[in-house]
């Protein structure tokens, strides 16, 4: 999961260097500040921007790739893959190449966002095939890497790793995506060479530290892994995302106080994305209506990349406070995204909901949809035995 963020969050920030800035009109002029908008992060106004275009001129491609790109970083995926669908074009020339390079590239970060990897693949191949913008072409790798290593065809993958890196021995996401295979493959001691070597890359690349620290909580060596959470607290920085990195460092050190006080900073300096982690640090201080509040609140941003587990903690927390009907609501918005990450664990509160209200027909058949779909789960299948002892 952690991997999916990572290379979702990279893949995202490169692709707009192969935007173009168009010219004058109403259609271009909104296109344009939506780009704005996309420099800034600032991606629900981005994307009013570009269907104003739209909607001023539906035959430019760019409008449609611009669109698509915005409802991926939003994590729309599903909406990204139609707006996408609408621009392909047939034609061979350099134009129609280049759009449809980034069209590709666009709706494989989509099928990756859906977990329909071996749709990305296809997408990444096919993008590659183009000889246009071949700036994009390490990007599209990456993703091609990483969706091979979502179905667990390892030695593709790792081909591409290595290949990324030979040719650019600085390459401090390769080297981090590359860690992560060999943390799946058990190989800790390369995993911790290569976050090591991305850190060296990028000192202050915060993924790197949080990698690394994973490796030695999977050694059990507490030490090392405390040692490379502090070396973060402590590093000088002046990115403004550095206090959500603190905060991070702080909770998986138990401080929790402390981390509260640096994820409100962020929150205060316009991080948003630190209301997720604030939420969680108050679950883990047991105190729920203040988790919830903030999950609600995050949730409740358009403008925002959403980490889709929230909806996982909410319902959680509205379980924790007895709210089940609020509770229920969250589980059936957070299925109703499609992600298949978090559908487990959404089913599985789906029924917990049901039978503290005593609905249990709808706990029971909640409970049998599950089982079909994790089959491997005996305490799912034992509770779905208890269920029809209550109908």
């Amino acid at each position: 999961m952690r991997q999916k963020k990572y290379i979702l969050k990279q893949i995202a920030i490169i692709c707009t260097a192969a935007f173009l800035f168009t010219g004058c009109g109403k259609a271009d002029k909104s296109y344009d500040k939506g780009m704005e908008y996309i420099e800034s992060e600032d991606y629900g106004k981005a994307l009013k921007c570009f269907e104003e275009a739209i909607s001023e001129n539906a035959d430019k491609a760019e409008y449609y790739i611009g669109a698509g790109m915005a409802y991926n970083y939003l994590g729309r995926y599903d909406e990204a893959v139609e707006k996408f669908s609408h621009a392909f074009q047939e034609s061979e020339n350099t134009i129609s190449n280049t759009n449809n390079k980034q069209l590709y590239y666009g709706d494989a970060i989509s099928k990756y966002g859906l977990a329909k990897y071996d749709e990305a693949i296809e997408d990444c191949k096919k993008a590659l095939n183009i000889k246009q913008v071949d700036s994009l072409d390490e990007k599209i790798n990456l993703l091609l890497a990483a969706s091979y290593q979502a179905v667990d065809n390892y030695t593709e993958a790792q081909k591409i790793y290595d290949s990324i890196i030979k040719s650019d021995k600085k390459n401090t996401k390769a080297y981090i995506a590359r860690a992560s295979l060999f943390v799946e493959v058990k190989d800790y001691e390369s995993a911790a060479k290569d976050y090591t070597k991305a850190m060296d890359t990028d000192e202050e690349c915060d993924d790197a530290y949080f990698g690394l620290y994973n490796v030695y909580n999977l050694q059990k060596d507490e030490e090392s892994a405390k040692s490379i959470l502090n070396k973060l607290i402590d590093m000088d920085s002046d990115d403004k995302k550095h206090d959500i990195a603190s905060g991070k460092a702080y909770y998986y050190l138990g401080e929790y106080d402390n981390a509260l006080a640096a994820f409100k900073k962020a929150v205060k300096n316009g991080e948003q994305d630190a209301l997720y982690f604030e939420g969680m640090t108050y679950v883990a201080k047991s105190e729920y209506n203040s988790a919830k509040k903030l999950f609600k609140e995050y949730i409740s941003k358009e403008d925002l990349t959403k980490n889709i587990d929230a909806y996982v903690q909410i319902s959680n927390c509205l379980i924790e406070v007895e709210d089940y009907e609020q509770a229920l609501t969250y589980v059936q918005k957070g299925l109703d995204l499609g992600e298949t990450s978090v559908q487990k664990s959404l089913l599985k509160n789906n029924v917990i909901i049901y039978e503290k209200m005593g609905l249990y027909k709808k706990a029971y058949s909640v409970a049998g949809k599950y089982v079909k779909l994790y089959p491997d789960d005996k305490k799912m299948k034992r509770e779905l035995t208890f269920i029809r002892t209550r109908i």
